[in-house]
């Protein structure tokens, strides 16, 4: 047992050593894979309903494009309030 803990324990500080502690992300590639994600039209419920975001997510699907440009391209809302409701970074933080 106590060799299995050592050899645990060393596997574990090799993981940490050689990957974890230069792990960095690359935040364009990050942000572009929340972009691109339908679960995108979540925040646009509240607004344009659950049928036409429904509608957005299944048109931005199938053409192989972002929620934004589907909604910006039928003129659902304005430019300003797509990306106030698209705005992921707002999405994370917790509200007060």
């Amino acid at each position: 047992n106590e060799i299995a803990i050592e050899i645990l324990n060393n596997g574990c500080q090799v993981f940490t050593d050689k990957l974890l502690s230069k792990l960095e992300a690359n935040e364009d590639v990050c942000a572009g894979y929340i972009e691109g994600s339908l679960a995108m039209c979540t925040s646009l419920v509240p607004v344009i309903g659950y049928d036409k975001a429904a509608a957005v997510a299944y048109k931005a699907y199938k053409k192989g494009k972002t929620v934004r440009e589907i909604v910006l391209e039928d003129n659902l809302l304005s430019e300003k309030e797509v990306n106030r409701l698209l705005d992921y970074g707002s999405m994370i933080k917790p509200k007060k």
